[in-house]
């Protein structure tokens, strides 16, 4: 039996979720006279909504990290594949020039300064419902009361929805050479 089943079949998952944003931007960018706007408005009004809702919003997002970044996460590392997701991470994001949270973006006496304690954050602040939103970002809080000595405070990370969903995106990209080495670049 493969041993990385439950990483493989949450990958899946994360991987139709990332395809569901990029559809929903497709469909944001559908002028008004196009079919699928019609059915977007549409279902808005059999929603009760005054408005036509942005498709990637808040939610959309929030739905996307908890899968990629808390589901699919935990999952690799209950399967002993944290560091390798981790060392692909760091490649990827040195690759693709995904920034690391600047200094202004964290606030709290816990050191966030690499891509591992970030995703642990993230991943336990969402876990654990510490969240706060506003209409351009997401403010992720964390505090370890289990360390010693325990964080006397929780430490604050926020971040633009562009940067969450990066971040998430490039969890599932961590884990695709990991899951399937046959088709990883050489």
């Amino acid at each position: 039996m493969d041993s990385l089943k439950k990483s493989k079949e949450r990958y899946h998952f994360a991987k139709l979720a990332l395809f569901n944003i990029r559809l929903l931007n497709k469909f944001q960018q559908a002028n008004d006279e196009d079919p699928i706007k019609q059915v977007i408005i549409s279902e808005a009004k059999a929603n009760g909504m005054a408005e036509v809702p942005s498709l990637l919003n808040q939610g959309t997002f929030l739905q996307f990290s908890y899968l990629c970044l808390v589901w699919l996460w935990e999952t690799a590392k209950d399967e002993g594949l944290e560091d390798k997701v981790i060392d692909n991470f760091k490649k990827i994001s040195k690759e693709y020039n995904i920034p690391f949270p600047e200094s202004s973006q964290i606030k709290g006496e816990r050191k966030v300064e690499d891509w591992k304690s970030v995703i642990r954050l993230l991943s336990n602040a969402i876990g654990h419902g510490r969240i706060e939103v506003s209409d351009s970002s997401f403010t992720f809080s964390d505090q370890n009361r289990h360390s010693k000595p325990p964080e006397a405070a929780p430490t604050d990370l926020t971040l633009n929805w562009e940067q969450l969903a990066v971040i998430s995106e490039t969890v599932i990209h961590s884990l695709t050479p990991i899951l399937w080495p046959e088709f990883a670049k050489k």
